[in-house]
């Protein structure tokens, strides 16, 4: 085989999976004299730069393995995955993070996607004062999560499109050249989160927000502004299709859908945390971002009460956004049964629904599911399922997947 095919075999293979595509090149070097000289003169077979380590004996072996994949891969685009979290605190492991990020510092001028999951508070303070003055305009990603909760000066990274920090965040507030070209935002344990001066440097990135999560953060306010906003002061981002909550109060989420607005949104992942399903701000008409003026095409729920009033609460959300709605998904928490009851004598609550996921609940059986499927499929102007998920639902029967596959339906199953 020619040399120049092998070569793009090669690269086709490294960027394959993200798991197994970082061992490829080790592996390819060790087939033959030729596939060695071929791999080692292919760059881009070596663009994905991993550092695990999880104790004292792999530190220095990482290490050698990361230099020798930034040589390798020469001028090449890469990507860089940094993980400490589990290796603790010794006498040498300030001296050895310090050598990784002198590897690192030089080459990331080309890094496009950089993550990092640190353990110690001055982990955090090396990859920020090192590591952050040198991103170039490649870096579209950085990842950020510690296990200590630290708030440190961010630099600007004006551009970004995906930033994620989880239990890190800006010391000094949140600024615009921080925000302003985001595509994706994601949050987790940020308390509190000064809401007026987020929702303004947010604002910067109107025009890109794409995707915005927040997990288990609190809103903190300096003014009572937020509650007198009129709708032409309302922020809006026209093209953010995708919001996440998790583990949130509930006055805080209601608060956050009254003052975003987003017109575009196609897909709401609500995590509850055993909490009941309520009315939120996102049914009210009046709020910024009402869930029935939005094209809603996914609903997904993890961890909530569903039952007696909160599930009537559901089906009215659910019929409120029935026109557009292709996939709802319900996990975990407490889900009353007559919801599979409400789905197979009135499908028209979901007319367009083709994929419906169903997880952790120890009631749901493969005879409801059928029940659904059927109904579905013998009423005029009703979408037929396309697509069923069941994960870890004790019983559930996965010998009806016979019967669903005779109906052209694809089941997604994992075992109790």
């Amino acid at each position: 085989m020619l040399p120049e095919l092998l070569a793009r075999i090669f690269e086709y293979a490294a960027n394959e999976s993200e798991k197994e595509g970082i061992d490829v090149p080790l592996n390819l070097v060790l087939v033959s004299h030729l596939w060695r000289k071929v791999a080692l003169d292919t760059p881009r077979a070596w663009w994905r730069i991993s550092i695990e380590v999880e104790d004292e004996s792999s530190a220095r072996p990482m290490a050698r393995r990361a230099r020798a994949f930034l040589e390798r891969s020469a001028a090449t685009p890469i990507d860089v995955f940094l993980d400490v979290l589990s290796w603790s605190q010794s006498e040498d492991r300030p001296h050895l993070f310090k050598d990784m990020l002198d590897a690192l510092e030089p080459n990331l001028s080309r890094c496009t996607r950089l993550i990092c999951r640190l353990r110690e508070e001055s982990d955090s303070q090396l990859v920020l004062s090192r590591l952050a003055p040198n991103f170039g305009p490649m870096l579209k990603e950085f990842s950020v999560e510690s296990r200590d909760s630290v708030r440190l000066p961010v630099p600007g990274m004006p551009n970004l499109e995906k930033l994620s920090l989880d239990d890190m965040g800006p010391r000094d507030g949140w600024t615009v050249d921080l925000l302003q070209n985001l595509r994706s935002l994601s949050l987790r344990y940020f308390k509190p989160i000064a809401f007026e001066p987020f929702l303004i440097a947010l604002e910067a990135a109107r025009d890109t927000l794409e995707e915005l999560r927040l997990a288990r953060c609190t809103l903190s306010f300096d003014s009572y502004t937020f509650m007198f906003f009129t709708t032409d002061r309302r922020p809006t981002f026209p093209k953010l299709k995708t919001i996440g909550i998790t583990d949130m109060q509930i006055g805080d989420i209601d608060i956050f859908f009254e003052s975003v607005h987003a017109p575009a949104l196609e897909h709401l992942y609500l995590g509850m945390d055993s909490t009941h399903f309520r009315y939120f701000k996102f049914m009210d008409p009046a709020s910024a971002t009402c869930l029935s003026r939005c094209p809603m095409k996914c609903i997904e729920l993890e961890d909530s009460t569903i039952e007696g009033s909160s599930l009537r609460t559901l089906l009215a959300l659910l019929r409120s956004v029935s026109s557009t709605l292709e996939e709802v998904s319900i996990g975990g928490g407490e889900l009353d049964t007559r919801f599979y009851h409400a789905m197979t004598v009135e499908p028209s609550i979901v007319p367009k629904l083709t994929r419906l996921r169903i997880k952790r609940q120890s009631e749901f059986t493969g005879h409801a599911l059928l029940k659904i499927a059927r109904a579905r499929m013998s009423r005029e102007g009703i979408t037929p399922l396309e697509l069923i998920g069941v994960e870890k639902c004790r019983s559930f029967e996965h010998d009806v997947s016979d019967d669903l596959k005779r109906m052209g339906i694809k089941l997604e199953f994992i075992p109790y």
